[in-house]
């Protein structure tokens, strides 16, 4: 039976059984998504597996009564809460998490508001759809400043009428990807006739959310039509309309500041103070006092902060801010270092939501002669790639090594486009180091089944770096023991690009381990040319929120999820209830062929029931593995519970350490499944025990 696929995997097949188990708990849904600050307020969570008694989880200063009201046919699929104020709440965004008796569920995002908050009609529960789809059809809206909370059904339009005087002035701004939609919002304002008179997508400090400010030239009616911009459908497909008389922040300045320390921002020219003492997040927020505003991302780093214009030659490491003011504007700075130095210098900008940036980075020589740049190459191939041709296009880092002759140069930020302006700032780190790399814990949470498996992946972006790495995992609960995380050595590559490597790390919990939820800590471990460990901790990006549409790489509109490193969480974990079902993985033979190795693999199912039905294959993965292929999956004749597979290397495929998961999947309680078991380490030998290839040693290997 031959089951390759072009996505490395073999075939799943569903097998419908009755199993006893209750899933972990997952959310899709607050209502309301929104409420004005210091007010009490009804929530009701809906999702699924919530239940009896759940609890809610979130850093927002409030106190969650359980009320107990279910609404009929949804047991085990909402919870509601009276939530009531225990401290001031600030206009922002909070986490919300269901923790039950079977583990922890994913985050969806709460937003405070200062207005009074009104729903769309069109999206009362039981309304029916297009009810305000036309400037005949508008909902009116009062002319008092009001949060409005409403919903986009794929290719529709919201149209609201509000009534306004000659010479007034308005703000009209929409939430949605910074309060966890997936609504990529337009806002279009007509007058009386219909005819447009300002529009607004994608604004500098918003996200891809939307902001306009009006002076209105005459009194009369007027229409506000908000949809997405790519008319999609979505899961989460919220969004908030505020409208007022209000202050909001057009520009920031410096965009970051270092941890530790009391920082002056710049706000449109108000001056306010960030307090990064008690930062552990890569980022913060800063507002305008009192303002109905969303506040805005602030960056947190770890070295010395410098502002522009500099002189002489600053210390490393060093962040400098800077911005690019006017068009075509190049900012210059002065290095030192003797021939073999070797350094990198990495942008913040774009990638922060709060400039327009699109950075190129070149070092020239004291004669001005170019010796490198960033930001201006080609793509590169791998298909794992952080940076892409798209909207969310990442900042460039260089790694530059200082040629003989040379120990002063110049290091120049520009926008590839030659525009600036006061959204253009930005933010470089200079620091000396052959290499770098950025560890990603690319699983927002993780619920570890009483005896069983669940999986963990790490992204891990090289920068340079081209040795082996390993995810460590540390606050382990007891236990609980974790396996696999490695990623082989690279091929060194002679452009010197970013690959994107991943990692999956497995963590098996004992059918006895009992233990609270809880962090868990994960750093990627690398060894330079000494032998010496270099580690990076693994960042968490906290949430994870889908937004449907193109994810292929290169595409100009490619999607990415929405995710929260701002929260600062690691790996948070829980145990959930035991699978009726285990699967074990082990290497029966390796057989040396021609062209490579023959590895055989068995796989075991373990069911709590004799009766118990198995998938009839069983899905695997071998992250990083060049020319991966599995073929001759045989399940036993006289044991369906087991059965074997081949995974074969080829000349291509690098002499080294590799991880193998297997998974099955099942349907558990209506809903399908996957079982994971623990990951396993095999060694691919090399073909000619005499050859010596550099990325497959223990070291840097650059």
């Amino acid at each position: 039976m031959s089951i390759f696929t072009a996505a490395m995997r073999f075939a799943p097949v569903l097998v419908f059984a009755s199993l006893a188990c209750a899933a972990p708990p997952a959310i899709t849904e607050l209502r309301p998504r929104g409420a004005q600050k210091g007010r009490p307020f009804t929530l009701t969570v809906v999702g699924k597996n919530l239940g009896e008694g759940p609890t809610v989880v979130s850093t927002l200063p409030a106190s969650f009564t359980a009320l107990g009201t279910e609404e009929p046919g949804m047991a085990g699929r909402s919870a509601t809460f009276l939530v009531e104020p225990t401290a001031e709440w600030a206009v922002g965004v909070y986490p919300v998490r269901i923790r039950a008796a079977n583990g922890i569920s994913n985050i969806l995002l709460f937003s405070v508001g200062a207005f009074p908050e009104i729903t769309e009609d069109e999206s009362r529960p039981g309304s029916l759809p297009h009810q305000n789809d036309s400037i005949e059809r508008a909902q009116p809206i009062p002319s008092t400043p009001i949060t409005l909370n409403g919903t986009l059904k794929g290719p529709e339009r919201d149209v609201y009428r509000v009534q306004v005087k000659a010479g007034e002035r308005r703000v009209f701004e929409v939430d949605a990807r910074r309060c966890g939609s997936a609504i990529d919002p337009v806002i279009r304002v007509m007058d009386g006739s219909g005819k447009l008179i300002a529009r607004s997508d994608d604004n500098p400090l918003l996200s891809l959310d939307a902001r306009l400010a009006l002076t209105f030239p005459k009194e009369g009616f007027y229409y506000v039509e908000v949809h997405d911009a790519r008319f999609s459908t979505q899961a989460q497909n919220f969004y908030r309309l505020k409208t007022g008389l209000y202050n909001f922040a057009d520009d920031v300045f410096p965009l970051g500041g270092r941890r530790g320390e009391q920082v002056e921002v710049s706000l449109s020219g108000a001056k306010v103070k960030a307090d990064l003492k008690a930062v552990k997040a890569p980022q913060t927020f800063v507002n305008l006092p009192d303002s109905p505003a969303l506040p805005l991302p602030f960056a947190v780093g770890d070295y010395p902060e410098l502002q522009e214009p500099l002189t002489g030659t600053p210390e490393l490491p060093v962040t400098i801010n800077g911005r690019l003011s006017k068009p075509a504007e190049v900012d210059k700075y002065q290095f030192a270092g003797n021939p073999g130095d070797e350094f990198i210098f990495a942008l913040q900008a774009r990638e922060l939501g709060t400039s327009k940036l699109t950075g190129l980075i070149t070092v020239y020589d004291q004669n001005g002669k170019r010796l490198a740049s960033a930001g201006d190459g080609p793509l590169p191939v791998d298909v794992a790639a952080v940076q892409v041709s798209s909207r969310t296009l990442g900042d460039p880092y260089l790694q530059f090594k200082v040629p003989e002759g040379v120990r002063n140069f110049t290091v120049a930020v520009e926008d590839l486009a030659q525009r600036g302006g006061a959204n253009y700032a930005y933010r470089l780190m200079a620091y000396r180091a052959p290499f770098d790399f950025h560890a990603v814990i690319m699983t927002p949470f993780v619920n570890i089944p009483a005896g069983g498996t669940a999986l963990v992946v790490v992204n891990v972006e090289r920068r340079g770096y081209t040795g082996p790495l390993h995810i460590e995992a540390e606050n382990v609960p007891q236990g609980v023991s974790a396996a696999g995380g490695d990623i082989p050595a690279e091929i060194p590559d002679p452009n010197n690009r970013a690959t994107s490597r991943r990692a999956i790390l497995s963590l098996t919990a004992a059918p006895n381990a009992k233990f609270n939820a809880g962090e868990i800590s994960l750093r990627a471990v690398g060894v330079n040319e000494k032998g010496e460990k270099i580690t990076r901790v693994a960042q968490g990006v906290g949430y994870a929120i889908d937004v449907a549409g193109a994810t292929a790489q290169g595409v100009v509109d490619r999607q990415r999820p929405l995710t929260g490193t701002w929260l600062a969480h690691e790996l948070p974990a829980a145990m959930t209830d035991a699978l009726p079902v285990t699967l074990a993985l082990s290497l029966e033979s390796t057989k040396k062929k021609e062209s490579g190795y023959e590895f055989r693999f068995r796989w075991k199912w373990h069911a709590r029931n004799t009766m118990q039905k198995f998938p009839e294959t069983v899905t695997a993965e071998v992250p990083n593995f060049i020319d991966f292929r599995a073929i001759e999956v045989t399940v036993d004749e006289k044991d369906p519970s087991t059965g074997t597979f081949l995974v074969t290397s080829t000349k291509n495929t690098l002499p080294t350490l590799y991880d193998i998961v297997v998974s099955g999947r099942l349907t558990i309680d209506g809903a399908r499944q996957e079982v994971y078991s623990p990951v396993m380490t095999f060694t691919v030998p090399a073909l000619n025990p005499e050859e010596k290839l550099a990325n497959a040693l223990g070291s840097a290997a650059r």
